[in-house]
């Protein structure tokens, strides 16, 4: 990427200005050999400088032409070359054309500036484009789209700072290989994408849902009033009657309350909540069996 001359674009303006008004008014000799230094230190800098193949070439002629004005103007102050036609009426000539060149490269070189901004603001855009992919690959769950366990264990770190208290409900499919085994995976899948639906539909409002394995969700309920808790867990035992029927499958859910002191072990809580949802699916099964007989 080419360099850009770190002259602020306002201070070369104001420059280009003055060096090209300086040439056309009439001035002390002094005065004209200061203005033709700093015109060629100016264009020597900008020779240094990497703008490209044809900037250099403008500014090469730029300054050729105007060294041609200022040998010119030097000459005719020689007793012997003072009155020469060519000489004479030469010097202004060049020097103009090297000022006009000059102030040309000055308009290319802020040209050439803007186009780099606008190229590094596309650059930054689509790194920040870039950047929201790669967050959202990191903590989004492909299949259902819901937010996996990294972000499940990002949010624990924030509940933990704000110092909040609420609920975890830990779900499980009980006897989903079976649904693979059946139905095939295909529709395994779909299933999982269906019960993520129920999930982000009958959730009460602040809720974060997140699926955390294959078939197991969690969703942090933003309250830790037992009953709303169980009127919920109702409910979706009641929503999702019919799935269950016609997958033969049952959800194994184990309540635990979090607050920023069990929060500092994601894992630990985790799989307390895993301990309890064994727990209440072992006591199903020998109430089903006690029923049974």
């Amino acid at each position: 990427m080419n360099k850009v001359s770190q002259l602020p674009a306002r201070l070369a303006i104001v420059v280009c200005i003055g060096v090209l008004f300086s040439a056309f008014v009439p001035s002390s000799g002094m005065l004209e050999v200061m203005t033709s230094i700093m015109t060629l230190v100016l264009i020597i800098m900008l020779l240094r400088e990497d703008f490209g193949r044809e900037m250099k070439g403008w500014l090469l002629l730029a300054f050729g032409t105007y060294s041609i004005g200022v040998i010119a103007d030097l000459l005719d102050e020689v007793p012997e070359l003072n009155d020469h036609w060519l000489i004479d009426n030469s010097d202004d000539v060049f020097m103009h054309i090297g000022v006009f060149l000059m102030c040309l490269c000055f308009i290319k070189m802020l040209q050439q500036r803007q186009n780099l901004i606008a190229h590094l603001n596309t650059q930054i855009e689509k790194a920040h484009h870039l950047e929201e992919e790669l967050s959202k690959h990191a903590f989004q769950d492909d299949l259902t789209q819901l937010e996996n366990r990294r972000a499940l264990f990002r949010r624990f770190d924030a509940i933990a700072i704000q110092l909040q208290r609420g609920v975890l409900a830990y779900i499980n499919i009980d006897n989903f290989k079976k649904v693979n085994d059946r139905f095939g995976h295909k529709r395994g899948d779909e299933l999982l994408i269906e019960l993520a639906t129920i999930l982000s539909s009958t959730s009460p409002d602040g809720s974060k849902i997140y699926r955390i394995g294959g078939d197991e969700f969690v969703v942090l309920l933003p309250t830790d009033n037992n009953e709303a808790t169980h009127q919920w867990v109702e409910y979706l035992y009641q929503t999702t009657s019919l799935m269950r029927q016609s997958f033969d499958i049952d959800l194994s859910i184990s309540i635990v309350p979090y607050h920023a002191g069990n929060l500092s072990d994601p894992d630990g809580i985790l799989a307390h909540a895993d301990k309890e949802r064994y727990k209440k699916k072992a006591e199903k099964n020998k109430h089903a069996e006690h029923t049974r007989y």
